[in-house]
């Protein structure tokens, strides 16, 4: 590029900033995935769905890792020696940025807004990149981007699966002690009486697993779908008691205003409700609740179920607010490793955190924590 064509140097400057916020994104999301923490705005949001999916890593190595390294190598790249790196990995980047937001909006249906964060500041690295090259590098950049699609895609596909969930616990291989009309999950500390919460399955199934959820909260919808297959996969072996964990400071004292979900708490209120009153129709109710939810809706569907005095009446027991602060209660105690939802008591010490990478994968690992 002669000097009459060279780039205002602001230009470079630009693409540095923003190559080292990326940085900074991807390390971020790589801290809070490998320690099992909560991202910032998005607990139990898609963020934590996404990052669950098979599409969150490549070759087993999670994607924000590979992203961290990109950058750093493309800062390197002002490096004189290392110059010759630079439009493959902006093509690299220009190409990770396109298939990954593809995925999000077209296979998944769902935005993670740090990583459409990431992908977004990639593709602004990229033309900043381009416009501090010769006229002709858009063309190398290009053919770069359409090598690591063409590469990405059957990695992802035919390559090993990262899951986004993780089981915590003793490997005992018990299952949760269960007596009469009870279960005890942590040598005694959690004891659920089996008749007394809203349940997915018969109450005398010979695995009662116990699932910490958010009506509004989508890893938790996605999940539901697994509890229903792992029901079904195994007929009258099985049954969830679904314990409502509204992540809404208004009944939840263990969330920031800031990470409120506007009526989470009025919905659970609702679920309750209806369990204490039509246990028998409850499980319809959850299904199409999940699928749906909001205050509006658990009203309305409750209104099919129970007159407006009797829906009053269920919500004024004083019991319902008593087991919404035992969930959440319990909820934090078992979050000191991991703030993921949903949670899955499995039996004894053994507590999955998040979502799996998808159904077959969930089904394959309950199957082996159950002894099935």
């Amino acid at each position: 590029m002669t000097p009459a064509t060279k780039p205002p140097s602001f230009i470079r400057i630009l693409l540095v900033a923003l190559a080292t916020a990326a940085l900074g994104v991807n390390i971020y999301l790589l801290t809070r995935t490998l320690g099992d923490a909560a991202i910032a705005g998005c607990g139990g949001g898609p963020c934590d769905e996404v990052l669950a999916s098979r599409w969150s890593s490549l070759l087993g190595l999670p994607i924000p890792a590979l992203g961290a390294l990109v950058y750093v190598l493309l800062l390197l790249s002002f490096i004189p020696l290392l110059e010759i790196l630079r439009l493959p990995l902006l093509g690299a980047i220009a190409g990770a940025a396109c298939w990954f937001i593809a995925v999000q909006a077209i296979i998944l249906g769902k935005f993670c807004p740090w990583c459409m964060t990431a992908h977004g500041i990639g593709l602004a690295v990229v033309l900043c990149g381009v416009l501090t090259e010769n006229p002709g590098a858009w063309r190398h950049v290009s053919a770069w981007a359409g090598l690591a699609v063409f590469a990405i895609i059957p990695m992802q596909v035919f390559g090993p699966v990262k899951s986004g969930h993780r089981i915590e616990g003793a490997g005992a291989t018990q299952a949760a002690k269960q007596k009469g009309a009870s279960v005890s999950f942590n040598d005694g500390k959690f004891i659920y009486q089996i008749a007394e919460h809203p349940r997915i399955g018969p109450a005398d199934a010979e695995r009662v697993l116990v699932e910490f959820f958010d009506y509004q909260c989508p890893a938790c919808q996605t999940m539901a779908g697994y509890i229903e297959a792992i029901v079904s996969a195994h007929p009258g072996r099985v049954a969830v008691l679904l314990m409502p964990v509204p992540l809404e400071h208004d009944c939840n004292p263990h969330m920031g205003a800031n990470r409120a979900r506007e009526g989470s708490c009025a919905i659970a209120r609702i679920a309750l409700a209806v369990w204490s009153k039509r246990p028998d129709a409850f499980p319809v109710f959850h299904r199409k609740l999940i699928a749906a939810p909001s205050e509006s809706a658990a009203r309305r569907l409750a209104l099919e179920l129970l007159d407006e005095r009797a829906l009053s009446a269920a919500l004024a027991n004083p019991r319902i607010d008593q087991t919404i602060a035992t969930h959440t209660a319990a909820w934090a105690g078992l979050s000191s490793s991991s703030e993921k939802l949903p949670k899955l008591l499995i039996r004894d010490k053994r507590i999955l955190h998040g979502l799996p990478s998808g159904e077959a994968d969930f089904l394959r690992v309950m199957k082996q924590e159950l002894g099935f």
